[in-house]
């Protein structure tokens, strides 16, 4: 047994005799306060998850990147740009997602342009190769939010190892078929691989910003599959998806709320569906704003 486990075991003989009323405690009320508010922090970080997650449809699991990023940029002048793909490849490394080397394929473009969300119909009736993968419904969320950026990705669905589906014939019609290493009936069997990403931002909402905070933003938007309504000004909960919101001060790059949903996103395994974020975010919360707190950072 360690000392310390002996030395709590010598208890003086007056103590035991004393009377159990005057060995009673009152509560601190202090300790109660700071219960409260980290169960109010707490709620709030849940609000705004709530807000901020698009729901997988079918029940399928989070979407997001398995394989490397190659960032480009248009509508922004080439020392700027370098500057914001250098930001995003770095938080891109934090959550441990690949980055691609000089002459990479780009799948995540950036693009600043003049109403991005008004030519929005005319873009996808001249590229639409670019929306592919979306559904009706999944188009008509981007042009939701505040109209200073719209945000979509492909995806690709294959088994949750990460193996392609393979196919065969019934009666001349071709079935896929998930052939994966291992197999459940408890746990999903398929994963959602983000293939690319467009982020749109109007230009004339640029001035003012910080090309830190410009890169964070399109970050998020780019990593998870969010919408744009932040519900910061109801939570209080800092985030930098509140840059174009023009009834809240945007803060200087990712909060410690951005950071935690990224890293629950990326932490969770492929498999986990939407509603497994919130609780995951709130762990994560938690233990950054430890880690920031003792750091002395914000």
């Amino acid at each position: 047994m360690p000392c310390k486990t002996y030395a709590a075991l010598i208890v003086s003989p007056l103590l035991l005799s004393m009377p159990l009323a005057a060995q009673e405690t009152t509560p601190d009320p202090i300790d109660d306060i700071v219960v409260e508010g980290v169960r109010e922090r707490e709620q709030a970080v849940e609000t705004m998850t709530r807000a901020i997650t698009r729901r997988a449809c079918y029940d399928k699991p989070i979407s997001k990147f398995y394989s490397q990023v190659c960032f480009g940029v248009m509508g922004m002048k080439a020392d700027y740009a370098r500057t914001l793909i250098a930001r995003m490849e770095e938080t891109a490394r934090e959550i441990d997602v690949p980055v691609g080397g000089d002459g990479c394929l780009v799948n995540v473009l950036v693009t600043f342009v003049r109403d991005g969300a008004k030519n929005l119909d005319d873009l996808r009736e001249a590229e639409p190769k670019l929306f592919a993968t979306l559904r009706d419904y999944e188009y008509e969320r981007i042009k939701l939010g505040n109209g200073a950026v719209q945000a979509w990705h492909g995806t690709h669905v294959k088994g949750k190892d990460g193996r392609e589906f393979t196919s065969y014939k019934i009666n001349n019609i071709e079935v896929p078929l998930n052939s994966q290493y291992s197999s459940s009936r408890l746990t999903n069997q398929v994963r959602v691989e983000m293939t690319g990403a467009i982020i749109v931002i109007d230009s004339e909402r640029v001035p003012g910003k910080t090309l830190q905070q410009l890169a964070d933003h399109a970050a998020m938007r780019t990593f998870v599959s969010i919408n744009d309504t932040t519900g910061g000004g109801v939570t209080g909960i800092p985030t930098i998806l509140s840059l174009f919101d023009d009834d809240l001060e945007a803060p200087e790059d990712l909060t410690i709320f951005d950071r935690a949903y990224l890293e629950a996103v990326y932490r969770l395994p492929a498999t986990a569906d939407d509603a497994q974020i919130h609780d995951a975010t709130w762990t994560m919360y938690r233990r950054l704003e430890r880690s920031f707190g003792e750091s002395g950072a914000d």
